[in-house]
């Protein structure tokens, strides 16, 4: 699997920082035990710090979307309703989800570029008063689009609905406050803002959330993904065995060391510099006549999606990228597939001086 020597500029993987790399080349160790317990508790609090919260948190072994799968699955019924807004590729994915669930979609839909609008979501509640939750994507990495989660996590409380967050790209990246804002159920990945390899997805649960759990009936859903085997293994087993499967050891070692990291640099600190970075990058592409897919208002901290010149497909810039400058951006998603190309900066080792070699090389795309 080994690759040539490039620079990695995508939405996640993201490349990681050198200790985070011998952190998980350690020896492996069990998944259970006394020592185990310790630093798995450790890293679970960690995380409670960035995502601002004080109620419970699971650390599923997958990708972010195995953890919204087990949002999703755990806190409905097959015939439910759910509101899903979307945006975007990945809020498509979110009815996918919903649907695949057994779930009934109510979808509200914004054109691409453009923000959810919390008002459709009030209208659409007020329309359905027999819905049980909402489902949102807060950071669209198809379209950069950062959606108002905040606002529609307000509806959702004020209506007495479920708020479930794909924040996936999100958690440590943008702000996020989950106890705060309201927010019921969140899953993320590790390997996008937080700064570690893949393979985990922390799951965020409020005391709200786990009072509807507990009123369904027997769903048959499954057993891996639920939600309820997490929290019994977390409190039945919590002195020697909290998790309910082989935990992945090495990637809890990464991840600890990546929130230590980011808990050093502070979390807002982090939040500013990823802006700079995302300033930067915006002035460059202007320049250069490949300019951002949003306005400023819209400006993204950890990814930009950008426009090639006109009557050029975006793959051929990606390629070109990869081909003369060994560095890896991605290209446009769904309706935005050779349309747009995008570059993550989302990495917490990406620095200024990346920036401009990204820029630098895009000026030299013979046109």
């Amino acid at each position: 699997m080994s690759e040539p020597a490039f620079k990695l500029m995508i939405p996640g993987p993201v490349s990681v920082s050198a200790e985070v790399l011998k952190a998980i080349s350690q020896p492996v160790v069990p998944h259970y035990g006394a020592n185990f317990i310790k630093f798995y508790k450790e890293t679970i609090d960690l995380l409670k710090q960035v995502f601002q919260t004080k109620q419970d948190l699971f650390l599923l072994v997958g990708s972010g979307t195995a953890g919204i799968d087990a949002c999703v699955g755990s806190c409905l019924a097959a015939g439910e309703k759910i509101i899903v807004g979307s945006n975007g590729f990945f809020g498509d994915r979110l009815i996918w989800i919903a649907e695949g669930n057994g779930l009934q979609v109510i979808p509200i839909r914004s054109p691409l570029g453009e923000v959810l609008n919390p008002q459709d979501f009030l209208d659409v509640v007020n329309e359905n008063p027999d819905a049980k939750a909402i489902l949102v994507v807060h950071l669209e990495t198809s379209t950069t689009i950062i959606n108002p989660i905040e606002q529609i996590a307000k509806i959702a409380r004020d209506h007495d609905l479920l708020m479930i967050v794909d924040a996936v790209s999100s958690v440590g990246g943008i702000p996020l406050a989950f106890d705060d804002w309201g927010l019921d159920l969140v899953a993320t990945s590790i390997n996008k803002c937080l700064g570690a390899p893949p393979g985990l997805s922390p799951v965020a649960v409020s005391d709200r959330a786990w009072q509807s759990i507990d009123k369904l009936p027997a769903k048959k859903h499954g057993w891996y993904s639920d939600l309820k085997t997490w929290r019994k293994y977390a409190t039945d087993w919590a002195d020697w065995h909290p998790t309910p499967v082989t935990m992945p050891v090495n990637n809890i070692a990464a991840l600890n060391v990546a929130l230590h990291q980011l808990i050093e640099e502070g979390i807002e600190n982090r939040h500013h510099r990823y802006r700079h970075l995302a300033t930067i990058l915006r002035k460059g592409l202007a320049a250069i006549n490949m300019p951002p897919m949003t306005p400023e208002n819209l400006l993204n901290p950890v990814i930009t999606a950008a426009y090639g010149p006109e009557g050029t497909s975006t793959s051929k810039i990606v390629n070109y990228l990869a081909k003369r400058h060994q560095i890896i951006i991605s290209g446009g998603l769904g309706a935005l597939k050779e349309k747009t190309f995008r570059i993550g900066h989302m990495s917490p080792v990406v620095t200024e001086e990346d920036i401009h070699l990204v820029v630098d090389a895009l000026s030299q795309f013979p046109n």
